[in-house]
């Protein structure tokens, strides 16, 4: 299912805010990365390797899952 949604776009001179679609897949995608992304800036064990992590690697198996339809 699709639903339109509102996102910056950068623009020449300045930005503006356009409505786009977004499908369910990337949507998930977008929610599931960005959990990951916020999840390393904030983790002192991700900040040495986050390969230790395993919060981190359950985001990212969670990131890798939503890009399946």
């Amino acid at each position: 299912m699709s639903r339109a949604t509102w996102q910056w776009r950068d623009g020449s001179s300045v930005g503006h805010m356009q409505r786009v679609v977004a499908d369910g897949v990337y949507t998930r995608t977008q929610t599931a990365y960005r959990a990951y992304i916020d999840h390393g800036r904030a983790c002192q064990t991700c900040a040495v390797d986050s390969e230790n992590c395993a919060e981190a690697g359950d985001l990212w198996g969670a990131y890798r899952e939503a890009m399946v339809p």
